[in-house]
């Protein structure tokens, strides 16, 4: 039987008011020249930092989600499925991907690309936190990082192991025991 251990806070509710603020304007003054962007959560993961963003965003945008699989458990497959594909029309329009952890860079790199192919004049990606030790790690760069944290296996803020602690309003580190 496995067990799990919450262990330290890496980011609290304050710290992550904080960067959602930080990102938010930035992402603004990134498509102050955007009528109306469209915003894609990849799912699960991403739609509370989704909600928390777009309310600070604080203007009129249209939103979507993208439902994708690559991992099992903790592991990645290193293959990308749609479960659920978008229903928002993105030729020539200005998109940004949110998505609350960038790790292997595997998903969004994937996502850019499409998200290209399908017609957008410019993909954005903004993740909640980056957790890669090297920065370059999956050929992708996001436009915008809320924070920079320790490469562990973290749950909260959108984050989870097997369906637990996604919904915790702070990222800590996960410890499991089999």
């Amino acid at each position: 039987m496995e067990t799990m251990t919450l262990q330290r806070t890496v980011l609290g509710t304050e710290e992550i008011a904080e960067m959602v603020e930080r990102v938010a304007a930035e992402i603004n003054d990134a498509t102050a020249h955007v009528d109306r962007p469209v915003f894609v959560g990849v799912m699960k993961g991403a739609y509370i930092w989704m909600a928390d963003l777009l309310r600070a965003v604080g203007r009129d945008v249209e939103t979507d989600y993208i439902d994708v699989s690559s991992y099992v458990g903790d592991s990645s497959t290193g293959h990308i499925t749609i479960q659920r594909d978008l229903k928002v029309d993105l030729a020539g329009r200005t998109v940004v991907i949110l998505d609350e952890v960038i790790d292997t860079g595997l998903t969004l790199r994937y996502l850019k690309a499409d998200f290209e192919k399908r017609g957008a004049d410019q993909v954005l990606v903004a993740v909640a936190v980056d957790k890669r030790d090297d920065v370059s790690a999956g050929g992708i760069t996001p436009d915008f990082v809320g924070a920079k944290v320790p490469n562990e296996f973290l749950v909260g803020y959108g984050m989870d192991y097997n369906n637990h602690h996604r919904n915790l309003p702070y990222v800590a580190v996960l410890e499991l025991k089999k």
